[in-house]
């Protein structure tokens, strides 16, 4: 008789939920390893000590954030704080992302 497996995703659920309250939450940071080398994302969620949920509301959208390991992260500036209280209370959509990220690029260029 075979042994059953356990699903991976029975053992991570705790693991993987995500909290808007985390304090990197708003930060606009650029990605240093993966698919996506180069690119500025926002963190909006965070999972633990280790990793987080970022999106950029164009190649990564809200409905499918990437998780990533915070040391594959640059961390750039911080949203306004305005924004960042949006980012934290969930009504928000991948537009939003968009401008904000937008505006934050070019605030740090000049």
């Amino acid at each position: 008789m075979k042994k059953k497996r356990q699903n991976q995703n029975e053992k991570d659920v705790m693991y993987s939920v995500p909290d808007r309250t985390d304090t990197r939450v708003g930060s606009v940071c650029v990605s240093m390893a993966g698919h996506d080398t180069g690119d500025y994302l926002v963190i909006i969620a965070g999972i633990n000590r280790d990793h987080v949920y970022v999106a950029d509301g164009k190649a990564r959208k809200l409905i499918a954030p990437k998780k990533k390991k915070m040391r594959h992260l640059n961390m750039i500036t911080k949203l306004s704080g305005p924004d960042t209280e949006v980012l934290r209370s969930g009504f928000y959509n991948d537009s939003f992302l968009r401008k904000v990220l937008s505006k934050a690029k070019s605030e740090k260029l000049t």
